[in-house]
């Protein structure tokens, strides 16, 4: 019996209507099992779409056994999609693991593009350059936190950040330390209903602290453009 294949899936990072045709046609005519960051949420994209398919956890603490049953399942002629909560699988989230077993296994890999906070954030960040930093989530430490930033200090490019409503307060904090006179754009609930973009310099969006809602997933880019 021959392999299945294993499709990675963009999902929308908040707007339902974000998903692509092309997605949406995979899901319906060729997938027999759905891997996933989190069985809840992807289970609420797939109902709104009146798609039923069994849906089975991949996620950060997932064990190397339950990875290689996976794969073993797509050996066996299953094809299987891997969608992670929100955006597109691999960046920053565990499905790069996922990707490695399988492609071990050397199983086709198809990926489907789609969203993604990231690129969402840059497109709408107005900062030009070819060089781009992907942070992800930073330490919950302070101090490594400090670390992280000051590794980019002399990059000459953007980095871009995600981060919790949660921590925001000491992000930006730390942001304004290192970075204060570094143009930002603040990404909060990203193709939501109630998105919000936050614009200015480190020091000037820290000042105005209060006014920013500690509500949803944040990204941050900060211009760190030498010739800017």
């Amino acid at each position: 019996m021959a392999a299945g294949q294993l499709y990675v899936i963009a999902t929308p990072i908040g707007n339902m209507e974000d998903i692509t045709l092309r997605a949406l046609r995979i899901l319906r005519e060729e997938i027999d099992i759905v891997l996933c960051e989190d069985t809840r949420q992807t289970r609420k994209l797939l109902r709104h779409y009146d798609i039923n398919l069994p849906a089975y956890a991949i996620h950060a603490h997932t064990t190397a056994a339950r990875i290689e049953r996976a794969v073993h399942e797509i050996n066996t002629g299953k094809n299987a999609a891997y969608m992670t909560d929100s955006g597109t699988p691999g960046v920053s989230d565990p499905g790069a693991v996922l990707v490695a077993a399988a492609r071990k296994e050397n199983i086709p890999i198809i990926p489907l593009p789609g969203p993604s906070a990231l690129s969402t954030l840059i497109s709408i960040s107005g900062f030009s350059g070819k060089e781009i930093i992907f942070a992800g989530f930073l330490s919950k430490k302070d101090g490594k936190r400090k670390k992280e930033l000051l590794k980019y200090r002399e990059l000459d490019g953007i980095i871009v950040i995600y981060e919790s409503p949660h921590r925001i307060d000491k992000l930006l904090a730390a942001i304004n330390d290192i970075y204060p006179d570094a143009q930002l754009v603040v990404g909060r609930e990203l193709t939501k209903m109630y998105e919000e973009t936050i614009t200015g310099r480190a020091t000037d969006i820290l000042e105005n602290l209060d006014s920013i809602t500690r509500k949803g997933e944040f990204a941050i880019a900060i211009n760190n453009r030498k010739g800017k």
